[in-house]
């Protein structure tokens, strides 16, 4: 029989963060297919049209943002969540400053590669 190994519990307020850019705080987790950001935007943040060659799930968690996706623009208050095929520009507008901070939950299938050092806290956890 294989041996198991232990779960391990995390708190969000005590994962390491990054500035991903001005105004943008991220941390990140994952398991061995997914990789999972939460990140806190501020009024006066800049996001930039990108694209990525996996699935994203976005999920707006407190605040209120604006998202483009392609030609679409979604109003995201609290408890939206919408899903971002694979290879479709996107990019969030910041909030505005009445909405204060906004927190946004990303998940990510595949684990994004680029994202690995946000989450190499995490150690050998996983199969691979």
């Amino acid at each position: 029989m294989t041996e198991k190994k232990a779960v391990k519990a995390y708190h969000w307020d005590e994962i390491p963060s990054r500035e991903l850019k001005p105004g943008i705080v991220q941390r990140g987790f994952r398991s061995d297919g997914v990789l999972v950001t939460y990140n806190y935007l501020e009024p006066g943040c800049q996001g930039s049209p990108h694209s990525h060659p996996f699935d994203q799930i976005f999920m707006i968690i407190q605040g209120r943002v604006k998202l483009h996706v392609e030609d679409q623009l979604f109003d995201c208050p609290a408890g939206t969540v919408i899903r971002i095929p694979a290879h479709h520009v996107h990019y969030v507008e910041p909030p505005a400053p009445e909405d204060g901070t906004a927190i946004n939950v990303d998940i990510f299938g595949p684990v994004r590669e680029d994202y690995l050092p946000i989450v190499a806290y995490q150690g050998d956890e996983f199969s691979r």
